[in-house]
């Protein structure tokens, strides 16, 4: 059986990112269903000092806008490439999760194996701010807090609307809201794009496999965002209905086997291993995608590259019907020699509709292993 890889490389200069619409001051944010944002009860702006109420319930207080910013998720430092403020991270896991952010190995490893803080580390380097994801410990952050350090907890971003808006605060909390805005702009228009693409579309049944645990294979359910990418690509996702309140659960093979999905979207690139699986229309066709287990399970701007290439695999005549439509069209209105409306490359986002060549998800025309320990993928997630 072949398996489309995704041809992702991890090391080059990340230059294309995400967002979503973030208003001026006084202006209420929405999300990409159109619905207010969690930031939305506050004015959006990069006075300083600010107060905002973090996952732990606590109001954190920053005075000036930060000058040193430890974070301590491979999700967070990538919000900060982003929106160009890594000359703002002093101190960030320096691991293979994050190898693929230009110029990360140059700062100092704040984590420890299982991607907890290390707490003289972090406090060594007496940063303006420690930015922490919500798969840290309550606990490790009022560690933090009693050494001294101004810390802000995230929420969980169960969705690419919540993700955005996580992108948004970071641009908050480090003084860069004009480029936060400028980022999630150009991502809240590439989601809309593959929403009204595939919109129409039959939906395809997909399985999305995160491997094996000794016990059986692990997927998502509604409450992950990797199901949110799955179902806003244009497919619907099999497991999306079974109780798990964080997202990720075991799924029985019978399950999977009843449900004979017709695709498997592989998270790495190794496969669950169980009687009947190769017999499902998915893998009896060939119809395996593979994701980048680091750019998918970091929740972040890179989730949207993903959420393109499997639109791109799983909807391509949409996909192009409606990149063509868009290059038909100008916002200034002004005509083809075929009397059709045009538009540029910069509007449209060229031939890959807006995607980084860089970036990861499938390749255009093909396209953690097991997870070994739940615990491993929980630390490039949130």
């Amino acid at each position: 059986m072949r398996i489309k890889t995704v041809l992702v490389a991890l090391v080059v200069v990340l230059a294309a990112g995400p967002a979503l619409a973030v208003g001026s001051a006084g202006a209420t944010p929405t999300g990409i269903d159109g619905t207010a944002t969690s930031v939305a009860d506050e004015h959006l702006d990069c006075e300083f000092p600010i107060e905002l109420t973090d996952a732990t319930g606590e109001t954190v207080t920053i005075e000036d806008e930060p000058e040193e910013v430890v974070v301590l998720a491979p999700n967070v430092a990538q919000h900060l490439w982003e929106i160009d403020a890594e000359e703002k991270v002093v101190g960030m896991p320096v691991n293979q999760f994050t190898s693929y952010l230009n110029g990360s190995e140059e700062r100092t490893n704040v984590v420890g194996e299982l991607g907890q803080p290390v707490n003289e580390e972090v406090v060594g380097l007496e940063a303006d701010l420690v930015l922490v994801p919500n798969v840290i410990s309550d606990e490790a952050v009022a560690e933090l807090r009693e050494s001294g350090e101004t810390v802000y907890k995230y929420e969980r971003a169960r969705n690419l609307s919540k993700m955005l808006t996580t992108v948004e605060r970071t641009g908050q909390l480090v003084g860069e809201c004009e480029a936060a805005t400028e980022k999630t702009d150009e991502l809240e228009e590439r989601i809309n794009f593959v929403e009204e693409a595939v919109a129409d579309e039959e939906q395809p049944t997909v399985f999305y496999d995160l491997g094996d645990q000794p016990s059986g294979p692990f997927t998502v359910n509604s409450n992950a965002l990797e199901h949110d990418v799955v179902t806003t690509a244009g497919a619907e996702n099999i497991a999306a209905d079974i109780e798990a309140p964080r997202g990720y659960l075991e799924i029985s093979t019978e399950v999977i086997i009843s449900e004979q999905p017709e695709w498997v979207i592989s998270h790495g690139g190794t496969l669950s291993n169980f009687s009947g699986y190769d017999e499902t229309p998915a893998l009896a066709n060939d119809r395996v995608l593979e994701v980048d287990a680091n750019l998918i399970s970091q929740h972040g701007p890179r989730n949207v590259d993903v959420l393109e290439n499997i639109a791109e695999e799983l909807h391509p005549e949409a996909m192009a019907d409606a990149r063509q439509a868009a290059e038909n069209e100008t916002d200034d209105g002004t005509m083809d020699n075929d009397g059709n409306e045009s538009m540029d490359d910069e509007t449209t986002g060229g031939d890959d509709g807006g995607a980084d060549d860089s970036g990861p998800g499938l390749t255009a025309g093909a396209a953690i292993a097991a997870l070994v320990a739940l615990a491993v993928v929980a630390t490039r997630r949130d």
